[in-house]
């Protein structure tokens, strides 16, 4: 009985091709976009869960009074809290540079590596790496020892065990091998490839250094709560109950928000307390393939239940012979499952051809049938066949089964209203989402086009972004450094800062100033002379920067409008401020410049502070070095900044980039993002048009003999498209009115995410709206222009 309801499904399938067809593609597709957005999510929800003991890891981090979030913590605080908290069994600090990559050499080979930290000797205990060659037990217990991963044994020693070799770091201090770590079999907020002992770990081991990460593993699964409230009682006692001069309990019931808190290390990349999360744009892209996947079971609903005429006498034939309303349904839900599974495997063979294009677009390794395959994928996929077959054939495979036999057999095909009903919603609904697709395409656009032209505030063009790599190069040799690069042709400037404008891992931190006896949390950047002339930086008032003692000394410094308008400053000149928890000499604000956008438009420019030098307070480095192009021939000049570097950095290959195209990289979520949605907006509106001119192709056929009379007593093409056109004409009317607020409440909330937006004006929906309605008109223009052109009488001859 199955293999003859399989043979007379294809057989079906067959005599109606052409319905098949747009109904099978139609379905593929948005299967095809579903899987991939399902598998991006499973990728992103699989991070830090590589072992099962990550569930009792967490990363502490610090909130202060102003709510200002510090991902970094003091040297000392790892082991303040694995001494003193019961619940922690072990605790550990790392660096944060995991994402700089440090130059390393094995005699005459040299490369330059991401993913390299320093880490006390307790790193092992609470990451569960796996050491496959090498000291098993405590492999950072020498205090020169480097752990490596297999790819990095292969790049520097080949085939040979790397353990007891030597590996030269920034071509000044030696470590030794002592273990080889296997890479997790998934992704990691840390993607580390070496971890080693700082030689310089004993003496930046201060509460004055906030260089690191700590993370601390408990003895049992708590939850973070539970975390938060051991590890600040303790925190507070060591730390603050001194200056805050009040018990843990009077401190915790006032005002004051400072604290410390954790986020379980599997939640850091998609569900952090604070910061950015990549699961806003997930769960954007997984409702848009929902909605795609939506419209193509209902495209495939609404033509079943179109061409359904074309088998109703099949039914009432078979109900004579014998068949129930129940056996029927199951006939019919059988051939859309069938279907639905032809569907599933051409979607298989699409995602096939889809999946390096977006794996190549998202950075990551997405495969359905891989290493990261899963049971639960499987399931998933399993349950969305089911769910798309429900959806795509409940009300066809009911409205078939229902039909009356003896009107059937009568030659009375009419369901009434009731068909034609459903039929029309299922229309309203696929043209929303096309509708709502198209408003998305505008509106993602729009705020792109706004983000690429908004006035940062600064220039970028031709400025070069160089990675020292030595701190001496950024510090003790820096006019060495800049003189030598500004004796080549055709550079103009040279400047040095701590954060550059479009680097995307830049510090947000801020730190307390003093003015007028009250604390101000501002940033801190330390810059150059040139700094401001070489971006092209707009002085309000006061003076840039000179040569003069206090300048560069730490004794001056200048600020931008954010900060001025925080403090209440309308001039420079006669201004003091000074860095209240460790030098009480004043810096006096000598200049205030133009606000501009260092972190890109989702984030508020900071009131800044801008000084020269490290004699003041806390020491900061890092950053870039911009040198400023200026016409000429740019490549010859980049290769002659390529030659001198050779002898600031010799061993080290110079790292650059242009400062304009860095900047860019801050919006390369978004360009992904607006190409996806652009993807499914085009399929979307692909998928609602083949289904109208289907279905409309269908009913003006039905409709033959009645035009042709119609047009025998005069009726012209406009008066036939109106006739025939007005009833789908008034649905997607419809579509549109119920899609346009959907549209603007779901912009408005994506445009939250951004500190500087586009507004939402009336006139960008107005273009979505009139958008469906041209396409849906042409659609319907279309197949009554080739009706009308039929012979009338050839269609009456039978009559």
């Amino acid at each position: 009985m199955i293999k003859n309801y399989i043979k007379f499904t294809f057989r079906t399938l067959w005599k109606n091709k052409g319905y098949s067809v747009i109904n099978i593609l139609g379905l593929s597709v948005g299967l095809t976009s579903f899987l991939i957005i399902l598998l991006y999510l499973n990728y992103e929800l699989s991070y830090d869960r590589w072992d099962p003991g990550l569930e009792n890891v967490f990363k502490v981090s610090l909130r202060d009074t102003e709510d200002d979030i510090s991902p970094n913590t003091q040297a000392p605080l790892a082991a303040l809290l694995r001494e003193n908290v019961s619940q922690i069994e072990t605790a550990t600090k790392i660096s944060t540079d995991v994402s700089f990559e440090m130059p390393l050499s094995v005699e005459e080979k040299v490369i330059s590596q991401s993913g390299v930290i320093s880490a006390d000797s307790l790193f092992f205990s609470v990451f569960p790496y796996k050491i496959i060659d090498g000291d098993g037990v405590n492999p950072l217990q020498k205090p020169n020892a480097m752990v490596i991963s297999e790819e990095i044994a292969i790049k520097l020693f080949g085939q040979e065990s790397p353990i007891g070799k030597t590996v030269k770091v920034f071509n000044s201090f030696d470590r030794e091998v002592t273990a080889v770590m296997e890479h997790p079999h998934g992704p990691t907020h840390l993607n580390i490839q070496i971890v080693y002992r700082s030689p310089y770990e004993t003496d930046n081991y201060h509460w004055q250094n906030w260089s690191f990460y700590t993370y601390i593993k408990t003895k049992n699964h708590i939850s973070s709560e539970e975390v938060e409230s051991a590890i600040d009682r303790i925190y507070y006692t060591d730390r603050l109950m001194k200056e805050k001069n009040i018990t843990y309990e009077e401190f915790r019931k006032s005002e004051i928000r400072e604290k410390l808190f954790v986020d379980a290390v599997h939640d850091i990349h998609n569900f952090p307390k604070y910061g950015n999360s990549n699961m806003a744009n997930i769960s954007i892209l997984l409702v848009l393939a929902s909605l795609l996947l939506f419209a193509g079971a209902i495209n495939f609903s609404n033509l079943s239940i179109a061409s359904s005429l074309k088998r109703a006498k099949e039914v009432g034939v078979k109900k004579v012979l014998g068949s129930s309303q129940a056996g029927l349904f199951w006939q019919f839900m059988g051939e859309i499952a069938i279907q639905c599974v032809i569907a599933l495997n051409i979607s298989f063979l699409l995602l096939h051809i889809a999946l390096p294009y977006f794996n190549r677009e998202f950075h990551i390794p997405l495969h359905l049938f891989g290493p990261s395959f899963s049971w639960s994928l499987l399931i998933q996929v399993l349950l969305c066949l089911i769910a798309v077959t429900i959806i795509s054939g409940l009300y066809p495979a009911v409205f078939l089964a229902r039909y009356n036999t003896t009107k059937v057999l009568k030659g009375d095909y009419s369901r009434g209203k009731q068909g034609q009903a459903l039929r029309n919603g299922l229309i309203v609904i696929q043209f929303s989402v096309a509708t709502f697709f198209i408003i998305g395409i505008i509106i993602v656009t729009r705020q792109l086009n706004y983000m690429q032209q908004f006035d940062k505030g600064f220039s970028g063009e031709q400025v070069l972004r160089i990675q020292a790599l030595m701190m001496k190069t950024r510090e003790d040799n820096f006019e060495q450094v800049r003189n030598n690069l500004l004796s080549i042709t055709g550079v103009q400037a040279v400047a040095k800062t701590t954060k550059v404008p479009g680097d995307q891992f830049s510090d947000t931190s801020t730190m307390n100033f003093k003015y007028k006896g009250n604390l101000h949390r501002l940033g801190s950047v330390k810059v150059s002379k040139d700094y401001f002339g070489t971006l092209d930086i707009n002085l309000i008032d006061g003076r840039l920067f000179t040569d003069s003692h206090p300048d560069q000394h730490t004794r001056s410094a200048i600020i931008n409008e954010t900060a001025a308008k925080k403090l209440g400053l309308q001039y420079a000149g006669g201004a003091y401020i000074t860095y209240p928890d460790c030098d009480s000499i004043p810096m006096e604000i000598v200049g205030i410049v133009k606000d501009f956008n260092v972190l890109g438009l989702e984030q508020q420019i900071q009131p800044t502070v801008f000084t020269i030098g490290n004699d003041a307070c806390m020491f900061q480095s890092g950053g870039a070095i911009l040198v400023k192009l200026t016409g000429g021939d740019i490549g010859k000049q980049i290769s002659a900044i390529e030659q001198l570097w050779k002898s600031i950095e010799p061993g080290f290959g110079i790292r650059y980039a242009f400062l304009d195209e860095n900047f860019q990289q801050l919006f390369a979520n978004h360009v992904r993002l607006q190409r996806i949605v652009f993807f499914f907006g085009l399929t979307a509106v692909a998928i609602a048009v083949i289904g109208l001119f289907a279905l409309t192709a269908f009913l003006t056929g039905r409709r033959i003999k009645e035009i042709s009379i119609r047009k025998i007593l005069g009726a012209n093409t406009v008066d036939l498209n109106f006739l025939l056109g007005k009833d789908f004409m008034r649905l997607i009317t419809i579509s549109v009115l119920v899609a346009v607020p959907l549209g603007w409440w779901a912009a408005d909330i994506w445009l939250q995410n951004f500190a500087y937006r586009i507004s939402l004006n009336g006139w960008l929906f107005t273009l979505a709206a009139t958008s469906v309605l041209i396409i849906a008109a042409c659609t319907i223009f279309i197949n009554v222009l080739k009706v009308s052109r039929t012979n009338s009488a050839k269609n009456l001859r039978d009559d």
